[in-house]
């Protein structure tokens, strides 16, 4: 069919739909028909009508592999990857040499979170088709995902030879050389995509990340400028241009673009039939806050609480379930609830709020001088859970000083090594437990049982743990194991931040130029919290040995 040769999926739906009514039962007719739906993204249509087809041709053969194939980008489409992967491990099986069907399968696998089976796969698409720059991109995405960044920069060189003025392949080249400290050429990837595609605003705003991780503010503000320019209405534009302003300490100016995700993300704005507060006085008024970040940042504003609380007649807070008994206690003028799905609802309508605002939000009027934040503790443990924790520590693992640990987010890709460390690197502080002058405590809230095994024998050391504590649910139960605790040491997750609310003195491992410093180097949040920090084109090996000398 021409029009599908032309990529004119809707034009050949309808003379397909035309010979369908000739020959209802011609598989051909029907595996077409289902490749013009596949264009045009009717993925339920393609399936049906390339499922028909596939079953009348029984085995793939080279005249009908395409069909296979398609079958399954339909199945993907209707987000059935079981299906999907079957028909392909099928297909692949018969037609060995199919580079297109090897190349579907991995990222078919990387989507069901089979990572080495999916590189397995990509592999097999460039072996079959070494000269098809989209195969060496994939490959080379997956290879960073799995951590062996060389391999990756290797494919993505090769992808760009073939494809030199492929914004993707450029962009996807760029941050594997950011993740390998290659700064300079990193930045000229994102320059040159940027350059490439002048009006694409996303480009833009890439480039101006990367340079805000190098702290080359003034070029970057000019690049996030152009990107908000170009494209005002991008919640990645939006988000990052925020971030940036904040980066340098324009709290004004930042927490009011910050305030725009809502406008650009509108699943997370909450009871929009409520006027939103503005900022006027609260006086004799009923205001709801509400949640819409991780739970990290949730923390971290609730150190507006009170302050929202005094000058309302009635404050109501809608928080994450698994933190609700620790802010009912830790705010009992407020009335908190765990948020629900009600009040999601385009134009819901809040029954007892005069106002609502989300909690990010009032940033814009709480926090546009460093002067507001005072660092003073707001979440309070359990008193009684603190004293059994004192006594559970004495007895289960000895005397004083206990420290507790974590060392990265719940999400492991070679990406956030630009933000995390890893266990195993970590022996300038792992000395001073095998000397016996520190007895770890976990606090990582993952699966970490084999790091942390593989630490111990590597170190020599005995880092403490109890089974019948949940550290990734049980944030009341956390709470108080922290409160007995005499240090915590934690990238800026939600370990760091959840110990600065309750003012437990924390050694924060993070990046210079987090957009929650606020321009300052630290956290101003938490007086209890120090960032020891590192630039992205240095190691953490300073970093680590100058907390272990801490």
């Amino acid at each position: 069919m021409d029009a599908l040769g032309r990529d004119d999926g809707a034009l050949a739906a309808r003379h397909l739909d035309a010979l369908l009514k000739l020959a209802p039962d011609n598989p051909d007719v029907r595996a077409m028909r289902g490749i013009a739906a596949n264009r045009v993204g009717d993925f339920a249509r393609a399936a049906r009508d390339l499922g028909v087809a596939v079953r009348a041709y029984g085995v793939p053969r080279p005249d009908t592999r395409d069909a296979f194939n398609e079958y399954a980008l339909a199945l993907r489409g209707v987000d059935d990857n079981d299906a999907a992967e079957q028909v392909l491990r099928d297909l692949v099986a018969c037609e060995s040499d199919f580079g297109a069907a090897w190349h579907n399968l991995a990222m078919v696998l990387h989507a069901r979170g089979a990572l080495d089976e999916a590189v397995a796969a990509a592999r097999r698409s460039v072996a079959v088709r070494s000269d098809n720059p989209g195969a060496l991109m994939l490959l080379g995405k997956l290879l960073r995902e799995q951590g062996r960044l060389l391999a990756s920069r290797a494919a993505l060189l090769r992808a760009r030879t073939l494809a030199p003025d492929d914004v993707s392949i450029e962009t996807t080249l760029g941050n594997t050389l950011f993740y390998l400290g290659e700064i300079d050429p990193a930045l000229g990837c994102f320059r040159r995509a940027a350059e490439l595609f002048p009006d694409e605003a996303i480009l833009h705003s890439n480039y101006a990340t990367m340079l805000t991780h190098c702290r080359r503010y003034d070029e970057a503000i000019a690049e996030h400028e152009k990107a908000f320019a170009l494209d005002p209405t991008n919640p990645d534009v939006v988000v990052r241009r925020a971030a940036l302003l904040l980066n340098v300490g324009r709290l004004a100016d930042g927490w009011r673009a910050y305030d725009a995700r809502l406008d650009v993300e509108p699943t997370s704005r909450r009871w929009r039939g409520t006027p939103e507060w503005q900022g006027e006085s609260l006086s004799g008024h009923t205001l709801c806050v509400y949640r819409e970040q991780g739970i990290g940042d949730e923390l971290m504003f609730a150190s507006m609480y009170d302050e929202l609380a005094a000058g309302a007649a009635r404050t109501i807070v809608e928080c994450d379930p698994r933190v609700h008994t620790l802010f009912a206690r830790s705010f009992p003028g407020i009335e908190m609830r765990e948020q629900t799905e009600a009040g999601n609802e385009p134009s819901a309508q809040h029954g007892e709020a005069d106002v609502v605002v989300a909690a990010g939000s009032a940033t814009q009027h709480l926090r546009t001088d460093l002067r507001a934040f005072t660092g003073t503790p707001w979440l309070y443990a359990d008193a009684h859970a603190v004293a059994r924790w004192e006594g559970r520590l004495a007895h289960d693992v000895g005397a004083a000083p206990y420290v507790g640990i974590s060392w990265r987010s719940m999400i492991r890709t070679s990406e956030r090594r630009l933000e995390y460390t890893r266990l195993d690197e970590w022996a300038p502080i792992m000395r001073h437990a095998r000397d016996g002058a520190i007895r770890l405590v976990l606090l990582q809230y993952d699966e970490c049982e084999r790091e942390v095994v593989e630490a111990e024998a590597r170190f020599g050391v005995r880092i403490h743990r109890w089974p019948d504590l949940d550290l990734k649910d049980d944030f009341d139960g956390v709470a108080a194991l922290l409160r007995a605790l005499d240090l915590v040491i934690a990238p800026r997750n939600a370990v760091t931040m959840l110990a600065g609310a309750l003012g437990v003195p924390t050694l924060a491992i993070g990046n210079v130029g987090d957009w929650a410093e606020c321009g300052t180097g630290q956290l101003p949040w938490f007086a209890s919290v120090e960032c020891i920090n590192r630039r992205v084109d240095s190691s953490w090996e300073p970093v680590l040995a100058e907390v272990g000398e801490r």
